[in-house]
């Protein structure tokens, strides 16, 4: 269903993902088919410490219908050590030099946590670049007005956040993804996960050495760099142009409903709202189906364009 690739595009050695009706025509491993299909093309952008491949859970129920392409976030293209000033506009310039490369017409963007917020700032920018947008649970700064303050704010308080420094002392190397498993299901964070969603994150998290050991695709500094830059969606939202679907979990650590309800009153009217009940920040790993069920209904509402 998905197949790595690897190229640079003007920002450096980048790793993405390409698959679905995108695989109908094979091309070069090193290339992506500029896509001539019936349905513009999806671009999903994961949470902080994911690869793409591990949504495949998820991604399976567009797989039939669109093509797929998710560029990785820098943590798991190799680079290493990630660079002190690297923040998440960085990564919306890498998605839009992807997309301006790799796209045959504007893309639906769907993205969860980090990969929520990059997308929105990337279709603030270039807005010529998206068809629509699914945002599931961005992240953000917390509160009503800290957001308008995020260069202050990150990273000289958030870099001193527990979540860091936790996040800088994660292992890289199993023996196992049994092990993987096992070590992650004890965590507060992944205990709601699917068996599915396991299994797929730790097939695509982990990458086989030489000497048998499993060591992490996605750097742990990386992670950490990220978690220390948080940025937020709202001001990006607010001159968005294109139809999009902003979905909240309703035990969302980020999105206290009446935080929420606050930013949702100042958004345009092309943004759609809706909270997802009985679920989490990590939404799509506790309920895939359900998630991709209101993502496919709610694009099937969407009037038809030429692309």
């Amino acid at each position: 269903m998905l197949e790595y690739r690897q190229g640079n595009f003007g920002r450096g050695e980048a790793v993405w993902l390409q698959g679905g009706e995108a695989l109908q025509n094979q091309t070069p491993r090193n290339q992506v088919r500029r896509h001539v299909a019936t349905q513009p093309a999806i671009h999903f952008a994961p949470a902080n410490g994911f690869p793409v491949a591990s949504y495949r859970f998820f991604l399976k129920h567009f797989a039939d219908e669109y093509p797929l392409l998710g560029l990785e976030n820098r943590g798991a293209w190799g680079e290493h050590p990630p660079a002190p000033d690297f923040n998440w506009r960085g990564h919306a310039d890498d998605l839009i030099a992807f997309l301006d490369q790799h796209s045959h017409g504007p893309v639906i963007g769907i993205g969860h946590s980090i990969g929520a917020t990059v997308t929105t700032l990337a279709a603030a920018r270039r807005p010529d670049l998206f068809r629509a947008l699914i945002l599931c649970d961005p992240a953000t700064l917390p509160g009503r007005y800290l957001y308008r303050a995020h260069r202050l704010v990150a990273p000289h308080f958030t870099r001193h956040l527990s979540l860091v420094k936790r996040t800088r002392k994660r292992p890289t190397h199993w023996p196992s993804r049994q092990a993987f498993i096992d070590y992650h299901r004890n965590k507060p964070v992944f205990r709601p996960f699917s068996d599915e969603a396991f299994a797929d994150y730790a097939e695509a998290a982990l990458i086989e050495q030489d000497d048998g050991q499993l060591a992490m695709r996605y750097h742990p500094d990386w992670e950490a760099q990220n978690f220390s830059r948080t940025h937020s969606p709202w001001q990006a939202l607010k001159r968005i142009q294109c139809p999009t679907l902003l979905l909240r979990a309703e035990h969302s650590f980020l999105h206290p409903e009446a935080v929420f309800r606050y930013h949702r009153q100042r958004l345009p009217d092309v943004v759609d709202c809706m909270t997802v009940a009985g679920r989490g920040h990590m939404l799509l790993q506790e309920d895939g189906d359900g998630v991709a069920e209101h993502c496919k209904h709610w694009l099937d509402s969407l009037t038809p364009v030429p692309i």
